[in-house]
């Protein structure tokens, strides 16, 4: 009687050993994937938008979410892990918040040079027509003009890439353009070229100036 009640402890005691080796694998390989999510992240986003991150931080809270949803006391091992998943979900965090606010900055200078959600992420100028291509130049040239003081390094990069962009759009549709509309587009042309070579310049010394400080 006292043999097989000994056996039974000894049962019960490995059912719980192999119990307990099984949930702290569970805890590791739940806290691994979540590591792993965040690796797999980090390396291969590429857009940096205020809808990604949500869908990132939702799937990232989940996977937390179902390690916690377990309810045992953690293992020094996974809490180790989770803490550099933590660290490394930290750092995206800071970039995602980095670029969006960079990309809202485009997006608003964009808005302010050829009108509310005229200019996207595509840079795609197909609005422009032989009908409103100067006016978008006598704007695009005044604008800049009226904030040449406050345009930084960057900025003055980003709108040479627009006035690029732009200028594609006006050779695709030169043939289609009038005369006097041509040689206004070829005046304002002159006058953007002449406020970029001056501001720009100035723009990148203050900021050479202002990082030696």
């Amino acid at each position: 009687m006292k043999t097989s009640h000994y056996l039974m402890i000894l049962s019960v005691a490995a059912t719980s050993m192999v119990a307990c080796e099984n949930n702290s694998a569970k805890d590791e390989q739940i806290a691994a994937d979540i590591e792993n999510y965040v690796d797999s992240v980090s390396t291969n986003v590429s857009n940096y938008s205020k809808e990604t991150w949500d869908e990132i931080s939702t799937s990232y809270n989940a996977k937390k979410a179902e390690l916690k949803a377990e309810g045992r006391e953690l293992s020094a091992e996974v809490k180790e892990e989770l803490a550099d998943a933590e660290q490394k979900f930290e750092s995206l965090r800071v970039k995602f918040e980095s670029n969006i606010k960079a990309g809202e900055s485009k997006q608003a200078m964009r808005d302010e040079l050829f009108g509310t959600g005229k200019v996207g992420n595509d840079m795609s100028f197909s609005w422009v027509t032989a009908a409103n291509a100067k006016d978008v130049y006598v704007n695009f040239v005044n604008t800049v003009e009226k904030n040449k003081e406050r345009y930084t390094r960057e900025d003055w990069d980003e709108i040479k890439v627009l006035y690029e962009a732009l200028d594609n759009r006006k050779n695709e549709i030169e043939k289609d353009l009038p005369g006097p509309e041509n040689r206004e587009i070829a005046k304002q042309k002159v006058k953007f070229a002449s406020i970029k070579a001056v501001n720009r310049v100035t723009a990148k010394v203050e900021e050479n100036t202002d990082s030696k400080n």
